[in-house]
């Protein structure tokens, strides 16, 4: 194989797993004596079907899964729109609360999660997402 084949093959490749693979999305808020992680497995959000994960854990970093996890998905209002949101309690899935997301158009969401535990006061953090 003559160099410049070799140089061509890997100028592909990089181009294929750099625009064709999106990556993912994580972030953290800090709730109460709560750590919440959002994360997401490909990001930007797309229009359509996406799947999200929260975890949820406590001041010594051990995973949360006996809370109510309720998510507000939602766009903020603007002029001339109606609402959009999505309300959904999740259940855990291992460590993870997963639910999912069908954002209708393009542009910036917010991800409220609320979290409940018994005997303490509710707690919220909410994320920005942008969908494209």
């Amino acid at each position: 194989m003559r160099k410049m084949d070799l140089i061509v093959i890997v100028a592909v490749f990089t181009t294929i797993f750099v625009f064709g693979c999106s990556k993912g999305y994580e972030s953290q808020k800090t709730a109460d004596d709560l750590t919440v992680t959002l994360s997401v497995g490909s990001y930007p959000l797309v229009k359509g079907d996406n799947t999200l994960t929260v975890k949820v854990a406590d001041s010594s970093g051990k995973a949360v899964t006996d809370a109510q996890v309720n998510v507000r998905f939602y766009m903020p209002p603007m002029p001339g729109m109606a609402p959009m949101e999505l309300n959904t309690q999740t259940r855990p899935k291992g460590n993870v609360y997963a639910f999912p997301v069908n954002p209708p158009m393009e542009g910036g969401w917010k991800a409220e999660v609320s979290i409940a535990r018994s005997g303490k006061p509710a707690v919220t953090a909410t994320f920005n997402l942008d969908v494209r």
